[in-house]
């Protein structure tokens, strides 16, 4: 991990056990020549799975051998749990918890180490209070997890409320990247319909961006819509399939900036797009998600910061925005 540059933010006391964990999950025995799926969560002394409510229920198994123990952690709806103590036992969860955002919730709500070995693929990676960890099969990444995303990016957005910037990076991150599902998620500020293109576009439901149960509905229709969805200031969602148009001077600045054609082969249409459009429209914000999974925050036609798979995040080159009058 160190070679990669890629640091466990752990107290040194839970390293040991994070990183037998970590071992174990990429290189499981196999069993007739089949390889194990793998789940487990390393506790802190000053936290506990109990919250999580009603969610779990811990079966004692500090009597079985620990490579015994493990034959029941199948990392989607089981979890072997390591306590500092020494003491071992089965986290069984009422539903399955085996998605990016499952875990996501799961390590904030319990403050565990979570590791699993991913059904798909096979992907060993760590869930922190920060991160994303993830062996991609030769070299760690880590990439930051919305909540560590919306506390860097809150100063540079003063004109969006933080609940609704916490619900935009949280779906986009955990939601629509590891769904591989392609978006453009604008809040136009105050410019109202300047600069869209709402001949086309469908009116969406009463969903809303600040409600984590409305994120699979969203999932679902934004893998089957093109163009932009609009966001409104409180978070609702107001419309699907809204085009975005530019000024001249909004194409000479943006191809300019990432250096003509060279860079238009590297960023594709969606960030050129709302590039452009938060040129122009300099009080708006939007959210790009790639069909291979980055997530860029475009703000003044430029990206703020950029969450992909298997990249560290890009630095924000930005100063701080002065806060908007109440």
């Amino acid at each position: 991990m160190a070679d990669d540059g890629v640091a466990i933010d752990a107290d040194d006391a839970l390293w040991p056990l994070i990183l037998e964990e970590l071992g174990y999950a990429r290189r499981p025995p196999q069993f007739e020549r089949r390889t194990p799926l793998y789940g487990s969560m390393v506790v802190p002394d000053d936290r506990s799975l109990i919250a999580a409510g009603e969610l779990v229920e811990l079966v004692p198994m500090s009597s079985l051998p620990r490579e015994v123990a493990r034959r029941y952690a199948d990392g989607r709806s089981t979890y072997l749990v390591r306590e500092m103590d020494g003491s071992t036992s089965l986290a069984t969860f009422r539903r399955n918890v085996q998605y990016e955002a499952d875990l996501v919730e799961v390590q904030a709500d319990s403050g565990a180490y979570i590791v699993q070995r991913t059904p798909v693929l096979g992907v060993t990676r760590l869930f922190t209070p920060t991160n994303t960890i993830e062996w991609t099969g030769y070299r760690w990444t880590a990439r930051p997890n919305a909540r560590t995303q919306t506390e860097r990016l809150q100063p540079f957005l003063p004109q969006v409320k933080p609940g609704v910037l916490a619900g935009l990076l949280e779906l986009a991150v955990h939601w629509l990247s590891p769904g591989r599902a392609g978006a453009t998620l604008v809040l136009p500020g105050d410019h109202g319909p300047d600069g869209l293109d709402l001949q086309q576009s469908t009116v969406a439901p009463p969903l809303s961006v600040k409600l984590r149960h409305h994120y699979p509905a969203l999932l679902a229709a934004l893998s089957q819509t093109d163009l932009a969805t609009l966001i409104d200031p409180s978070g609702a969602v107001r419309r699907l399939g809204v085009g975005l148009y530019s000024t001249p001077e909004a194409d000479a600045e943006v191809g300019s900036h990432w250096g003509g054609s060279g860079q238009d082969r590297i960023w594709g249409m969606r960030h050129r797009s709302a590039a452009r459009y938060t040129y122009d429209q300099p009080g708006a914000v939007a959210v790009v998600v790639s069909e291979d999974g980055p997530v860029t925050v475009f703000s003044r036609g430029k990206p703020l910061s950029k969450c992909a798979a298997g990249l560290v995040p890009a630095e924000v080159a930005a100063t701080p925005a002065p806060a908007t009058p109440a």
